[in-house]
């Protein structure tokens, strides 16, 4: 086999394995990335979203959308970061990659839960947000 010959395969297995090499680091070991989950809310203060633990909607949660660093992430919260009360807080050094994403009842009713503005109890009738409908009817506030 001459270089010649195979030069195709000569450059292509050299940069698949630097690519994945680069991958591996900048996300296993460096958590290079955001993250985005559901963080908890209270009803009772702030505009929260609804979510539903099952099909028919008997169990419903309420949640705000966080979205952070991964790297600030581990460092509130160590390696188990599901159960961390600290993760639904924005670091103060971390204002400008850290997001706390509440529901926006002016936008779309029903799409959220609005006991701040209510002085009753919810409404047993709860509307479900979709996927594309979230994107619209949020509002951001940095660097709580």
């Amino acid at each position: 086999m001459k270089f010649r010959d195979n030069i195709l395969l000569y450059m292509l297995v050299p940069l698949v394995i630097l690519c994945a090499a680069y991958s591996y680091f900048r996300f296993v070991v460096a958590h290079d990335y955001m993250i985005a989950y559901e963080g908890t809310c209270d009803p009772a203060t702030q505009d929260c979203f609804i979510g539903c633990n099952d099909d028919a909607c008997t169990d419903v949660y309420y949640y705000a959308k966080v979205q952070k660093y991964a790297v600030n992430l581990y460092a509130q919260c160590g390696e188990d970061i599901t159960n961390c009360d600290a993760a639904n807080a924005c670091l103060p050094v971390d204002d400008q990659k850290c997001s706390i994403t509440y529901c926006d009842p002016k936008i779309e009713e029903g799409a959220c839960d609005d006991l701040s503005a209510e002085s009753s109890a919810p409404s047993s009738v709860l509307a479900i947000p979709t996927e594309s409908g979230l994107e619209k009817n949020t509002t951001s506030t940095t660097g709580l």
